[in-house]
């Protein structure tokens, strides 16, 4: 007897970045997704006003009973959480698992997954590694129309373009049985390459600097870039990587690519229009 699919999908953090592509990807396959957006969020404007798979409820997120609230109304199976963890979003993805906790929600798919673990809420992790629109904020090229590499720059990472991304979570959500999905790592990788191959993809029409730090003038957190091009240069950014054994596997980066039958992954060339 087959298993019953998930049915019923909320996301929570519908930026620019990543949330609302997902809705849309939910939309584009005709999956039905509800929105909670903040009180005063203006992301929702950037969605479709007559789509009826598409419904958008208001609340505060620092409050578990209020969203607990509208899970159970809507008899949620699964919360999708793309809420930042730059500014303050750990405290709220921990406020959004003990609403799906006591809501009975039947997946949680967060930012961070650790808290959500231990008070036993099955989670979905997806690794994606660098998503391959934030190259150019990453490298400085957005702010100083230069190319920075920190260090050596020839370290194999992952890169996945945010629609491919959107796109995989809302096919799998929909498509996977429950026993596939629950307490998992999910690992994807739209395309493996150095900071130095995507560089020489500019071919010359940007100068490439190679540098122990982004320069601080003009370059908005400029140690937080330099720290995660650090990090990902220790092999960090790799899907396939190991923290253990410090050790990358190239096959393990992509081991789930396969769930998407048939699709065409986007190149950092194609993303970057190189």
């Amino acid at each position: 007897m087959s298993e019953q699919r998930f049915k019923s999908f909320v996301i929570v953090g519908a930026g620019a970045t990543a949330g609302i592509p997902i809705v849309k990807a939910f939309l584009a396959i005709g999956a039905p997704i509800l929105v909670i957006a903040r009180p005063t969020s203006k992301n929702t404007s950037a969605l479709p006003a007559d789509d009826p798979n598409l419904k958008v409820v208001r609340a505060d997120y620092t409050s578990a009973s209020e969203i607990s609230a509208i899970l159970r109304e809507h008899k949620v199976d699964v919360l999708i959480s793309t809420v930042s963890l730059v500014f303050g979003g750990v405290v709220g993805q921990n406020v959004l698992a003990d609403a799906a906790k006591e809501a009975g929600v039947k997946l949680f798919v967060p930012s961070e997954f650790v808290y959500a673990k231990s008070i036993g809420l099955p989670t979905l992790r997806v690794f994606n590694g660098l998503f391959i629109e934030f190259v150019p904020w990453l490298t400085a090229l957005a702010d100083t129309g230069k190319f920075h590499i920190v260090n050596k720059g020839e370290t194999l990472r992952s890169f996945t373009a945010v629609a491919d991304v959107a796109g995989y979570v809302a096919h799998i959500l929909t498509t996977q049985p429950p026993s596939r999905l629950l307490d998992v790592e999910i690992h994807i990788e739209g395309q493996r390459a150095t900071f130095s191959d995507i560089a020489a993809l500019y071919k010359g029409s940007v100068p490439v600097v190679h540098c122990d730090a982004l320069p601080m003038e003009g370059v908005a957190n400029a140690p937080f870039r330099t720290i995660f091009q650090k990090h990902v240069g220790r092999g960090g950014g790799s899907c396939g990587w190991n923290p253990v054994t410090e050790s990358d596997d190239p096959v393990s980066a992509s081991r789930d690519n396969s769930l998407w039958e048939g699709h065409r992954w986007l190149t950092v060339g194609e993303v970057l229009g190189l």
